[in-house]
């Protein structure tokens, strides 16, 4: 009997009252770091199977001596953040995908997106009710793409597209510890996670 009981699903109730707001889209600016540059991550709440229990970390990205997350501002309204599942049971994980649109196509926006490519970053997303969500995992590589378009003629419209794609064993969990960027800490206040 005890052996049934542990192995049973962990489903949750998942209720929502009509009327209660739900804010889409993710705020204007994202958060990132190579992958390398992580001495140690936060970590997950999980039972004694190993399945995770809570979508908050716990903890801080411990980062090496003088690393900072780098910042990439974008248009909010192009924006977008969502997640799939993949694969097959008993293997199932999420695809975790961002795109934004940064407003330049100059000599910054051709520099920083060189420098996302073929690497391993870990990105944070801050969605409209204030969480840092992760895009990216200690188990599998993330992906970075980019797109320059100069727009046509007077009235077209010119950006640089960045889309992030990350497989995870969690859809893009929130993370509440300290974020060290070059403009100082931010986050301090939000705590070390559940």
């Amino acid at each position: 009997m005890a052996a049934a009981n542990k192995c049973s699903l962990l489903l949750k109730s998942l209720g929502w009252c009509y009327g209660t707001p739900v804010k889409p889209g993710i705020r204007r600016r994202v958060y990132g770091i190579d992958g390398s540059k992580i001495v140690k991550w936060p970590t997950f709440t999980r039972d004694e199977l190993g399945r995770i229990t809570s979508a908050i970390m716990k903890g801080n990205f411990e980062l090496a001596e003088g690393a900072k997350w780098a910042y990439i501002d974008h248009l909010p309204d192009k924006a977008s953040f969502k997640s799939e599942t993949q694969g097959e049971p008993p293997s199932q994980s999420f695809k975790v995908t961002a795109e934004i649109v940064h407003p330049g196509v100059g000599q910054e926006a051709a520099e920083a997106t060189a420098s996302l490519l073929n690497s391993n970053m870990v990105f944070l997303v801050q969605d409209m009710m204030g969480n840092y969500r992760v895009i990216g995992s200690e188990d599998y590589d993330t992906l970075a793409t980019s797109s320059r378009d100069n727009g046509q003629g007077a009235t077209g419209t010119a950006g640089t597209t960045i889309t992030i794609e990350a497989s995870m064993e969690i859809d893009a969990p929130i993370y509440t510890g300290e974020i060290v960027t070059d403009d100082g800490t931010i986050n301090e206040s939000a705590g070390d996670g559940v």
